[in-house]
């Protein structure tokens, strides 16, 4: 089985763009992290993998975000990191 990571901004995915520009109360899917994104890692262990539904809660100078059953508050720049595809 193949384990290497591939990044959404190299492949040919469809990504609708990033957390930060979500509506609030939207159902979303996680399709990646940008490629230059410096806390990636810290990102991913909050829960931010790829195939992760994610909602978007309230976007008041943070992006409040419901992630495997925990509120998640990150600032717009991390949120700008996030890809993401709406649910259907």
């Amino acid at each position: 089985m193949n384990t290497t990571r591939q990044n959404p901004d190299a492949m040919n995915v469809r990504v609708e763009g990033c957390l930060s520009t979500a509506r609030c109360g939207e159902r979303l899917r996680v399709r990646g992290l940008r490629e230059n994104c410096a806390f990636a890692g810290r990102l991913r262990e909050l829960g931010f993998c790829d195939s992760v539904e994610v909602c978007k809660i309230a976007d008041h100078g943070v992006c409040l975000c419901q992630v495997l059953g925990s509120r998640v508050a990150l600032a717009r720049e991390l949120a700008n990191d996030v890809l993401v595809e709406r649910v259907a």
